[in-house]
């Protein structure tokens, strides 16, 4: 024991300049507690911690050992009271949803698109027929286009409003979680006309700033489909506006299945090509002006150009959080040339995830926070340690002395190497989360990159840059059309990875602490620098391990107890015929990593549903007309309502459940028991 310890004492001793950067995951670690929690946390016992932290760190200012661990219990408590503070502030802002039809005058605060394409406009000062204050903030979607409509007007409608969407099955995804730290209160449609009125109240700065920069991102937007035919704008759009909502589903789905769809989403790619070739821009034009190039220091001029496409980009795209924390890393590599420091290190990418978790803190559980570090972090981990001789190679082992073909030909070699060593590092790194979020893997990914890199390297990118900077002058259109066309090019590069044979897996997900052990051991393995960094593969190899813990549903219920899916003995969801509820059935396909029914499975479901036929050794149903017995057990109501072993199931009450029927071990969860009793779900 006491060899071990001191092992571990020499090895901390060793890593003390890499102490710092378990900073911030220490701070994450308070926020997923925070989330891990059945229940919302008393304030006063987060109050009672801080409180006895600080009377320890008093007693304890001579003991640096217990400070060292003090500190670390610190890092993790402002995690927790970071987004337990947030939490709060936003319940305050919470609203009942009023149950009928109404007429609403409202202040459009954003604008948007949903997944069918639909104008959505998220609406905030409401007022009803009356005159009263409606409180809360609502989305709502449009049936008609009305291009004229802009952040910051008033307008006047009726519309159908609903509570937040709650997870439509246990373990599944909690929209109302996500809706919540949004600021929604709720989301509807409106049933009628979206007519501009006057606005009662003035507009703060602060407001008015939020809203000419909406109304500017919907003009880019506009502009770009007014020039481009409509699947290559919508793309555009999503690349250079951060609007994916246009997007058809045919080719959403092409890039997902093909791995590309990280492009779709403004984050480090984008962000880093646009910056970079705006520093590279200027300081050629510098270097074509021999007297300002002797006399001022292109470097840092270029810097700060970069620095400002980059916060233009920024606002442009609508910053989200992938593109927040590209900003952010791209602002501190840029702030490292104007003073003089190395820029692109494992610190810088520790900072950039502070100050985001500091000012988003539920950004840590979603997909695109967790996957955009994960593939940011683990890069530059490879890259600290191979930095060196990749640049020996480039040399050829000696500066200068290597004939200037071999050095392009090295050059060349190195830029496909690096695409495909980068891609697989960064498919790597955000496959586990990928398989917890999303229930798939793309296997053709690294192809994908591959083939579109050039592409959007060389022709989307910097294009896209120069469409940005000639657009005020109305000269960009050129620029757009060869975007276009570099769009084109990329979409028929992923229709044909994703139609390859095998090119998406669907999975099951792992169990989350799965997942965090993923994530601990996969940061141990990338912020340590000695040998003792490979148990980080223990963590990893277990978290993966995981999945064989994580077990599909025997049946599903919904909330309504109207809509049933039960397993069959392929291991396949059934869903059993039902009108409506198509999101419902998308989710549990997906949730359960089952493919929808072919024509031969929908004519067998079909007639043992009208109790014409029975295919035992395929799915253990029979109904009748009343009722649908399935495992001889489990009764099934056509009319709603669900028995098991002749005892109701509490679906309703549930909010829906899972059932497990293991030979004579049964049992259910209903999402409520799974989603605990929180403030975006009470």
């Amino acid at each position: 024991m006491h060899l071990w310890w001191e092992e571990i004492r020499s090895c901390l001793t060793a890593e003390r300049e890499r102490w710092g950067l378990w900073l911030p995951v220490l701070f994450g670690a308070g926020i997923g507690i925070y989330f891990l929690l059945p229940g919302e946390p008393p304030l006063w016992i987060t109050l009672i911690l801080i409180e006895g932290t600080i009377l320890l760190a008093v007693v304890w200012r001579f003991r640096p050992p217990l400070l060292v661990g003090l500190l670390a219990f610190g890092m993790m408590l402002a995690g927790f009271a970071d987004i337990q503070l947030r939490s709060r502030y936003l319940a305050g802002r919470q609203a009942p949803v009023p149950p009928e039809k109404m007429y609403i005058q409202a202040r459009i605060a954003a604008t948007d698109y949903n997944y069918r394409g639909n104008r959505r406009l998220t609406l905030d000062n409401l007022h009803d027929f009356d005159g009263k204050a409606v409180p809360g903030r609502f989305r709502v979607s449009l049936r008609e286009k009305n291009p004229e409509l802009q952040s910051g007007q008033c307008v006047e409608l009726v519309a159908k409003l609903f509570p937040l969407a709650r997870a439509v099955l246990p373990g599944g995804y909690q929209f109302d979680r996500k809706s919540f730290y949004l600021g929604l209160s709720g989301s509807g449609y409106a049933v009628s006309r979206v007519l501009p009125i006057e606005c009662r109240q003035p507009v703060s700065i602060t407001d008015k700033i939020s809203f000419e920069t909406d109304a500017l991102r919907q003009s880019v937007i506009r502009h770009i489909n007014n020039v481009l035919p409509p699947e290559e704008a919508a793309v555009t759009a999503a690349i250079m506006a951060g609007e994916q909502g246009g997007i058809p589903p045919k080719i959403l789905e092409d890039y997902r299945r093909s791995g590309l769809a990280h492009f779709l989403s403004i984050s480090g790619l984008h962000m880093s090509l646009i910056a970079g070739l705006m520093f590279f821009f200027i300081r050629l034009l510098i270097a074509l002006v021999p007297p300002l190039a002797l006399r001022w220091n292109s470097k840092k001029i270029s810097a700060v150009f970069a620095i400002f496409i980059s916060t233009v980009y920024l606002l442009i795209s609508g910053a989200a959080v992938p593109a927040q924390r590209a900003f952010i890393m791209t602002l501190i590599v840029l702030t490292g040339v104007l003073t003089d420091r190395r820029a692109i290190s494992m610190k810088t990418i520790a900072w950039a995830a502070f100050i985001v978790l500091l000012i988003s803190p539920e950004a840590l559980i979603g997909a695109s926070f967790q996957m955009s570090f994960a593939a940011v972090i683990a890069l530059i981990a490879f890259y600290e340690k191979l930095a060196l001789p990749l640049q020996r190679f480039l040399n050829g082992g000696q500066e200068g002395k290597t004939a200037w073909w071999t050095r392009l030909w090295r050059i060349l070699f190195a830029y496909a190497a690096g695409i495909l060593i980068s891609d697989l590092i960064a498919s790597l790194a955000t496959l586990p989360f990928q398989i917890y979020h999303f229930n798939n893997i793309s296997v053709y990914t690294s192809l994908a990159n591959l083939a579109s890199g050039p592409i959007i390297g060389f022709l989307i990118m910097p294009f896209t840059l120069l469409g940005l900077l000639l657009m005020p002058f109305g000269a960009d259109v050129w620029c757009l059309r060869l975007v276009g066309l570099g769009i084109s090019w990329v979409n028929d590069i992923t229709a044909w990875v994703s139609a390859l044979p095998g090119a998406y897996q669907p999975v099951l997900s792992m169990p989350w602490w799965g997942l965090i052990l993923i994530v601990l051991g996969g940061l141990w393995l990338a912020i340590w620098e000695k040998k003792w960094r490979f148990f980080g593969f223990a963590g990893i190899f277990a978290g993966f391990l995981s999945i064989a813990a994580a077990a599909k549903p025997d049946a599903l219920i919904n909330g309504e107890a109207d809509l049933f899916a039960v397993r069959a003995q392929t291991g396949q969801m059934i869903v059993l015929p039902a009108r409506g509820n198509n999101f419902i059935k998308e989710v549990w396909w997906g949730k359960t990593a089952s493919a929808q029914l072919d024509k031969i499975q929908k004519k067998r479901l079909s007639g043992i549903w009208s109790r014409k036929k029975r295919y035992p050794e395929w799915l253990d149903l029979h109904c009748d007309e009343k009722a649908c017995l399935y495992k001889g057990r489990l009764k099934l109501f056509k009319a709603g309502g669900a028995e098991l072993d002749g005892k109701r199931l509490p679906a309703v009450e549930g909010e829906g459940l899972a059932v497990f029927m293991d030979g004579a071990q049964t049992d259910w969860v209903t999402v409520r028991d799974d989603i605990g009793h929180r403030f975006w779900n009470r």
